[in-house]
């Protein structure tokens, strides 16, 4: 009886066993999803809409003078912490707000970027602070007839004529000004703009006041010309300007002898001799010695 009794019981334990196994292994399991659960909860904690804001974006280029219009922009999702500092987080804040400077699309609008609300619409709310804003009228071809467009830099050229003090009494060109801002032409401050074109094409320059000062010193030297510059060339060269010897052969100038002045003391030689040594003195032409 004991033997069959025993033999029973092995099954009974190992089917106990393996209860326990499975319970275990359940509980582990279970466990096991808690924790990844719990980490999924914790990555969307992270990254839920509550800590990103939607920040305005340019929709296209937007340029100086042209106000912004509801269709210029559009809306992204950027998390605060990346989020720098003067930008919109509502269109109702830019519309109708107008650049100081060209904003490129896909830019953030930033407040430092547009003109004051209290500063108007007018050219004094596009200028920047510490610059000046001067116009000058300048024929069609020196003003690049036609091609010249807001927001690119030029260089200014001045011809003096021949009685502004120049050698060999001929004209000469300058370059007297390099990668001046256009900030409007013919009095419009925005590309694609229609406007009526005069006789005479005004062209308005972004500058700083001393160079303000030399571009109205520069107009009444001479004519001037615009020299259109890339938009990614706007360092200063070495110019030293040219005159007509530059481009056709001058006669070198001649230069008059200069008459040395004649020494008084070299008109003659009053040769002396003492027994045996001979002395020769300078004299005058009416014999005095120059001693």
């Amino acid at each position: 009886m004991s033997r069959l009794s025993d033999s029973r019981s092995i099954p009974l334990r190992a089917l106990v066993f393996l209860g326990l196994a499975v319970v275990t292994g359940a509980a582990s399991v279970v466990g096991l999803f808690a924790l990844v659960g719990s980490y999924e909860e914790a990555l969307q904690a992270a990254n839920r809409s509550d800590d990103e804001v939607m920040v305005i974006v340019a929709a296209r280029d937007l340029y100086q003078g042209v106000p912004v219009t509801e269709a210029d922009l559009y809306a992204v999702q950027m998390p605060t912490r990346y989020l720098p500092t003067g930008v919109f987080l509502s269109p109702e804040h830019v519309v109708g707000r107008i650049p100081r400077e060209r904003i490129l699309a896909n830019e953030l609008v930033r407040g430092a970027r547009l003109s004051n609300p209290e500063e108007g619409s007018g050219l004094n709310g596009v200028i920047p602070r510490g610059l000046r804003a001067v116009s000058v009228d300048i024929g069609d071809g020196a003003a690049l007839s036609g091609f010249l467009q807001p927001g690119s830099y030029v260089d200014v050229l001045v011809t003096l004529q021949s009685d502004s003090g120049q050698a060999h009494g001929s004209p000469q060109t300058r370059t007297a000004l390099q990668a001046v801002f256009v900030l409007g032409v013919n009095g419009r401050l925005a590309k694609g703009e229609a406007t009526q074109r005069s006789a005479r094409s005004s062209v308005t320059l972004l500058l700083s006041p001393a160079r303000a000062e030399q571009l109205t010193h520069a107009q009444i030297l001479g004519e001037l010309v615009l020299s259109l510059r890339p938009n990614d060339d706007v360092e200063p060269i070495e110019l030293r300007g040219v005159d007509a010897c530059d481009l056709v052969e001058c006669p070198e100038a001649t230069v008059a002898p200069v008459r040395q002045r004649a020494d008084p003391c070299r008109s003659g030689v009053l040769r002396m001799v003492h027994g045996d040594q001979i002395a020769d003195r300078p004299v005058r032409a009416d014999g005095t010695p120059c001693d």
